[in-house]
């Protein structure tokens, strides 16, 4: 094993890349872990199932040649709005009217597109909008207020104008969108996910425990796995959040959507109650968008960036994310990097001083009361007697998961003999995935991983290990039995 590769079981808080250009090359990918990329996110309300399947298989290849197993997330558009193709764009002028319709509703009824028409795929807009109501396009950066909503067309005035681009989205705060919360491009992207083997299924637009519901029912039905990261970027996402919380698998606070339905203002107040909320029902949690905004052009952060990542470090996210910085940012490489290090100075408080972060008992999870209780024990012990590294032998990844909820300083590592849970597991702060051949007797099997670990260069010879397995290990029992050993 490489120093590169060993510097990852030291690394805590994990680092996702929106794949695009200018990372999506193996070389480029390889370069992106060794400098502390964790995961990667496929961005599916941009690009073709085609380039997304060369991503994928990009990725898989950086993986076999650096032996870091890593998930990739799929991250579904959802009922996002966006605005219809405008060629080189169409510059809004404050106070000028616009009009806006669904193009393929014009059609159907023979109507003929006004003057300042922007053509938008929604063809409930005009039933869903009242006058008075403000239409956000670009993230927030156009905006335009309704003057009227009838016959399919809605009439606005431009209040802060811009040059709006094709593609751009459309959002409408505080307004109860008609739009399903899987739409049928999701669909599609689900089944492409199945088929290409990604860990994760991020639903966009999120506003209810009954949204998670019905994309879990849609894998299931289709043959998947993947485990459901609710995005929270609406308002009726923040009423709710608590039973989203508890139907999800993992949480994006998805800040760039959200800052534009609610006030940027109350962003920062929510991502802190998210994140919170996250820790207590021991769900991963990943905080995102314009982490390092400035990097998509310079080669440097600036001071208040770094500031925000290292805030949502010590608020106890397991993840931070990099969207454009990395998909077609002029410095991907040094975004991460930057990332990781302002990531590792954040971290110290709780690797140099040893504190648990998140609290070790009434934590609110659905795993078993015996796993939960030995999950806690291990990292209890594991800082207790500082012990070197706290090995976890799962097949579904959740005692691991358990663990990295208490924060301890000890690298964990998830020991599994099923891929795709080695891959999953990354996601979780402090956790890496190790891939075991054959599980066979209980003791049979930690010796067994005893040698691996020194013979791979992982740990040395005399270290000390916390094992946690299911006895007996080859029924792929629960977690039962807590260990201490010698290497």
């Amino acid at each position: 094993m490489s120093i590169k590769q060993a510097r990852h079981l030291n690394y805590k808080t994990k680092i996702l890349c929106t794949m695009g250009p200018a990372i999506g090359t193996e070389d480029k990918l390889i370069e992106a872990l060794h400098v502390g990329a964790s995961a990667f996110r496929l961005n599916m309300s941009h690009s073709t199932h085609t380039t997304h399947e060369q991503y994928v298989k990009a990725i898989r290849n950086a993986e076999k040649k650096t032996g870091i197993y890593v998930p990739i997330i799929a991250d579904l558009q959802g009922p996002k709005l966006r605005v219809g193709e405008l060629g080189d764009g169409v510059m809004l002028m404050t106070g000028q009217q616009i009009f806006i319709a669904d193009p393929n509703v014009l059609k159907r009824k023979k109507l003929k597109a006004p003057d300042g028409y922007i053509p938008l795929e929604y063809p409930s807009l005009s039933r869903d909008v009242r006058k008075g109501d403000m239409l956000l396009f670009d993230d927030g950066l156009l905006s335009a207020q309704v003057m009227a909503a009838a016959n399919d067309i809605v009439k606005a005035v431009v209040i802060n104008g811009g040059l709006l681009k094709s593609r751009k989205g459309l959002n409408l705060p505080y307004i109860n969108v008609s739009v399903p919360s899987v739409t049928a491009k999701d669909k599609k992207d689900i089944l492409f996910a199945i088929k290409n083997g990604v860990e994760y299924i991020a639903v966009s637009f999120v506003r209810s425990a009954k949204d998670i519901h019905l994309v879990r029912k849609f894998i299931e039905a289709n043959g998947g796995d993947m485990r459901i990261i609710s995005k929270v970027e609406k308002p009726e996402a923040l009423t709710n959040i608590e039973e989203i919380v508890a139907a999800s698998d993992a949480v994006m606070v998805a800040r760039g959507d959200l800052g534009v339905e609610i006030p940027a203002a109350q962003v920062p107040l929510a991502q802190k109650h998210i994140i919170s909320l996250c820790n207590n029902y021991a769900k991963p949690v990943i905080t995102a968008t314009q982490m390092l905004e400035s990097m998509i052009k310079n080669p440097r952060p600036t001071r208040a960036e770094a500031s925000d990542i290292a805030n949502a470090v010590l608020d106890g996210t397991d993840a931070v994310m990099l969207s454009a910085e990395t998909s077609v940012g002029a410095y991907p490489i040094e975004a991460i990097s930057y990332m990781r290090m302002i990531c590792t100075e954040a971290e110290k408080p709780i690797v140099e001083d040893g504190k648990l972060f998140v609290r070790t008992m009434g934590i609110k999870v659905t795993a078993s009361q015996t796993t939960d209780s030995i999950a806690a024990a291990a990292a209890t012990i594991a800082e207790e007697q500082r012990i070197n590294c706290i090995a976890t032998l799962s097949y579904s990844g959740e005692t691991a998961h358990l663990i990295s909820n208490r924060r301890p300083r000890a690298p964990i590592l998830a020991v599994t003999s099923i891929i795709s849970t080695a891959r999953r597991v990354g996601l979780f702060w402090g956790v890496n995935g190790f891939l075991l051949d054959d599980v066979t007797t209980t003791d049979e099997t930690i010796e067994h991983i005893k040698k691996l670990l020194v013979g791979k260069g992982y740990f040395n010879k005399g270290d000390t290990v916390v094992f946690t397995i299911g006895r007996p290990a080859i029924a792929r029992s629960r977690t039962n039995m807590l260990s201490i050993e010698s290497l």
